[in-house]
C-alpha cells in the first residue's frame, strides 16, 4: 500500500486497479463503515497534516474523508 501511495502525486486519481485493492483494504479500517458510508466513488492521493500526503476517499455522498493505509493493514488496529 505504501508503494501505492508513494506513486501517486496528490490530487492524483489511482489506477482502477490501485483503486480496487485499495477499497478492499479500507474495508479492514476499523472506522470503515464512517470512512466508506453508502459506498466509495472513488481514491486518490491527497496532502495531508504536515507536508505528507495519504489516501483520501470521495465516497458516494459526495464526501471526501483521508484514511491511512497502515490502519487497512489489519483488523487488529
Amino acid at each position: 500500500m505504501r508503494g501505492i501511495l508513494t506513486k501517486y502525486h496528490p490530487e492524483e486519481m489511482i489506477s482502477k486497479v490501485d483503486a480496487r485493492f485499495m477499497a478492499k483494504a479500507l474495508e479492514n479500517h476499523p472506522d470503515a463503515s464512517e470512512k466508506i458510508g453508502l459506498g466509495v466513488k472513488s481514491i486518490f492521493v491527497r496532502r495531508a497534516d504536515y507536508g505528507t500526503k495519504c489516501f483520501w476517499v470521495e465516497r458516494l455522498d459526495g464526501a471526501e474523508v483521508k484514511f491511512s493505509y497502515k490502519y487497512c493493514a489489519s483488523k487488529t488496529n
